[in-house]
């Protein structure tokens, strides 16, 4: 995601979230299929929704990219997040996630390949990925942009593995 930019893909933008969108982001949470592969797997809440928002834009303006939303051209609605996520101790991480309306439309595809590309654009040479294990679907959109398991069991998480893919090679 660029500052005072957004991404654009055939199908999809995604642009720096504004705080109204923190209780579209509840409503996309609510749905436990979403819920169950993201975090703790519980629904978001508004407080932490408007927390992850101010906190996004926080990034952008510090880092010059982050999360947003991801808003569907043919509709203009909100229909998940992707970005960049910034670990204390570690490059950063892809993050994305759609309704489940939008599932299995390739729709997944797109946003990695644009995360990609603002990736090396910016020339962060590591872009890391934790996934539930249970995300076949997830998993195999990382693998076909090559990231590789690099850690089982993140952060003692049985749940949750570790991609990397080195933009560099």
């Amino acid at each position: 995601m660029i500052l005072d930019g957004m991404v654009e893909t055939p199908r999809l933008t995604i642009r720096p979230f504004v705080l109204s969108d923190a209780a579209t982001l509840v409503a996309v949470f609510s749905d436990p299929d979403v819920a169950r592969h993201v975090g703790d797997g519980e629904p978001l809440s508004l407080e932490n929704a408007r927390l992850w928002v101010t906190r996004s834009g926080e990034n952008l303006q510090r880092h010059g990219y982050g999360t947003g939303a991801v808003i569907a051209r043919s509709s203009g609605q909100l229909i998940g997040w992707a970005g960049f996520a910034r670990p204390r101790n570690g490059p950063e991480q892809i993050i994305y996630g759609l309704t489940v309306a939008n599932w299995g439309q390739g729709l997944g595809n797109e946003i990695v390949t644009a995360l990609l590309g603002v990736a090396d654009e910016r020339g962060i040479g590591t872009v890391l990925a934790t996934v539930d294990r249970a995300n076949a679907k997830s998993i195999r959109l990382l693998q076909k942009h090559g990231f590789r398991l690099r850690e089982r069991n993140h952060a003692g998480d049985p749940d949750v593995h570790l991609y990397e893919r080195a933009l560099t090679d």
